[in-house]
């Protein structure tokens, strides 16, 4: 198996956990986490999908004619998108446990079914 179809594997899992936690799991604290691992593999399905066999570094060099460098360079816009991606990721996390503090000083709990229906435990 090449390094190539493991990491699509590897995000495939990731994803599929991190969806599987969030719809599925009560407790909040674990829904982020899923969210973690769901934002996780989203950004290695953009690295992988990045990932060019034996490509170099998008820097147009003296001597390399226009189709070799088409040929041989990674994609530049989905690690731009990994980088914003992992920003939102980490402000978004910081934002979702800051609401699980106040739900869990307003309800004295972490299960999520419990406050959406407004009951103190």
């Amino acid at each position: 198996m090449s390094l190539q179809a493991a990491a699509f594997l590897t995000a495939a899992f990731l994803i599929v956990v991190g969806a599987a936690g969030i719809l599925l799991l009560d407790n909040l604290i674990k829904k982020i986490i899923a969210f973690t691992f769901l934002s996780d593999g989203v950004n290695l399905l953009l690295v992988t999908v990045a990932y060019v066999e034996g490509g170099h570094v998008p820097i147009l060099l003296p001597g390399m004619s226009i189709f070799e460098f088409a040929e041989k360079a990674a994609l530049v816009f989905p690690a731009g998108i990994v980088l914003t991606n992992i920003v939102i990721g980490v402000s978004t996390t910081a934002v979702l446990l800051a609401l699980t503090i106040v739900l869990y000083r307003k309800y004295g709990t972490l299960k999520a079914s419990i406050a959406l229906r407004g009951e103190k435990e």
